[in-house]
């Protein structure tokens, strides 16, 4: 079983249990669950995973109204753990996330800045998209007031479609820029090191091209590629011509000519899924048009003014 899946059943149990007993009135105000932070939330943890913060665990949310119950709640789970202590216990490392007793508002400001969903571009930008994918991860064990559901549903309808845009064109132009234009070049100079940057800048944009395409937070580096498999649009293709770029050997030129038959498929069936959601109508397969397109679509009247590199 995954670490969700224990953290599920313990919570089920023995946990919710023994909170309603404990707190007979203020139980059905409080939502629980494992979000955020590990891999376990995304559910990707295996044998690896065990070696620090990982285990079972679960969050308490409130409501800002019953914030003053949060420190008897701190102590009745600790107690709790203490007591019944689950098979795989989660221990803290130096570095982990803390699993405790949060407000509702109090989880989403630690993670992306704001108590609910932002509400303007200027606080929708101002978290990593990795924060957002963390905000949505994970499962919720129970919610009876809903508040904690309503925001995380929120969120799981993606950032504005001016913002998605303005994130398309700015994929689109570094896309055009390191793997359609740069790394031959950068190569017949025999710049290796560079032209292994070119290489990850570009397999980072694709990434996150085809995320963005999926209208789905994309999850920090480790298990970006992971996730990017089970997407519906162009998920499977794009991580598996990635794949097949990252295992090509070698730098000599029938190398460097199978690197950018790869890098052009791939621009190709990006392009294509552009015209598709009716992003961009050009014919051209050279991503810097089709992000001067989506750019130009834009309503938003500051987010327009940018520069199309600028997400």
């Amino acid at each position: 079983m995954t670490g969700l899946e224990l953290s599920r059943a313990y919570w089920e149990q023995v946990a919710a249990p023994e909170l309603q007993a404990a707190f007979p009135a203020l139980f059905p105000r409080v939502a629980a669950g494992l979000v955020g932070n590990g891999s376990e939330c995304f559910g990707y943890d295996d044998e690896l995973s065990r070696d620090h913060d990982w285990g079972v665990d679960f969050f308490l949310w409130v409501l800002e109204e019953d914030r003053a119950s949060i420190p008897a709640l701190s102590q009745w789970k600790q107690a709790l753990m203490s007591r019944r202590p689950p098979e795989f216990p989660r221990v803290r490392s130096r570095y982990g996330g803390s699993v405790d007793v949060m407000t509702v508002g109090g989880f989403y400001r630690s993670l992306i800045g704001t108590p609910g969903i932002p509400e303007d571009m200027l606080q929708w930008r101002q978290a990593p998209e990795g924060n957002f994918a963390m905000a949505v991860n994970g499962a919720v064990f129970q919610d009876p007031p809903g508040q904690f559901s309503a925001v995380r549903r929120g969120l799981l309808d993606y950032y504005p479609e001016d913002l998605r845009r303005k994130k398309i064109a700015a994929r689109c132009m570094a896309l055009a820029q390191t793997g359609q234009y740069n790394f031959t070049r950068i190569a017949r100079r025999k710049d290796w090191v560079t032209s292994q940057i070119v290489l990850t800048k570009f397999t980072h944009e694709a990434m996150g091209l085809a995320y963005h395409l999926n209208r789905v937070f994309r999850p920090y580096y480790k298990w970006t590629w992971r996730r990017l498999g089970e997407l519906p649009i162009l998920g499977r293709e794009t991580a598996d011509l990635l794949l097949e770029l990252a295992q090509i050997q070698g730098w000599e030129a029938s190398a460097l000519e199978r690197r950018q038959q790869k890098i052009d498929k791939l621009c190709s069936a990006l392009a294509a899924e552009l015209r598709r959601q009716g992003l961009s109508r050009t014919e051209d397969d050279f991503l810097a048009a089709h992000g001067e397109e989506v750019q130009r679509s834009i309503r938003h009247e500051w987010l327009r003014s940018l520069p199309a590199v600028y997400e």
